[in-house]
């Protein structure tokens, strides 16, 4: 009875060191996972940048229902929930309006910028580079072309 007192304690005893080992030996093996960083909403930036609706709104109306802007990383994020007006309003001005806010974000903040507005429609410096309106941004007050070439259509509305 003794001798198998003592060889259930040794079994028991090696059971627990192997389990030991394992659970050690998975904790040096396992990938290092990084954190995600959880996106971080930014209402200094959502107050700043509450002005560069003043252009849109004034010709197309309350266009925009609400916004927000969040950092994750180095990118800045604003999301645009759009209302009826905006839908109606033609495919190049969309680009236009969502082009001016991008910029206006873009010089307030550090690092990539990416706008994204609902109907679906996304703006990047890849997207900026490709899009082609000889700069113009009809929002802002610098006069377009110096006033000795004529204004896009787009513009003299």
């Amino acid at each position: 009875m003794t001798v198998l007192f003592v060889a259930l304690i040794a079994v028991l005893a090696i059971a627990v060191l192997i389990g030991v080992e394992l659970t050690r030996h998975r904790k040096l093996r396992a990938p290092a996972v990084p954190k995600r960083t959880i996106p971080r909403r930014l209402p200094h930036l959502e107050d700043r940048i509450r002005s560069a609706f003043d252009g849109p709104r004034e010709k197309h109306g309350d266009i925009f229902v609400s916004y927000s802007i969040w950092k994750r990383g180095h990118e800045t994020r604003m999301e645009l929930l759009a209302a009826d007006p905006f839908a109606q309003v033609n495919e190049f001005t969309r680009c236009l309006i969502v082009r001016h806010l991008w910029r206006e974000l873009e010089s307030l903040a550090e690092g990539a910028v990416v706008v994204v507005d609902s109907p679906p429609q996304m703006w990047s410096a890849q997207i900026d580079e490709k899009f082609h309106d000889h700069g113009i941004d009809p929002w802002s007050n610098a006069p377009l072309f110096g006033g000795a070439i004529g204004a896009p259509q787009f513009a003299k509305e």
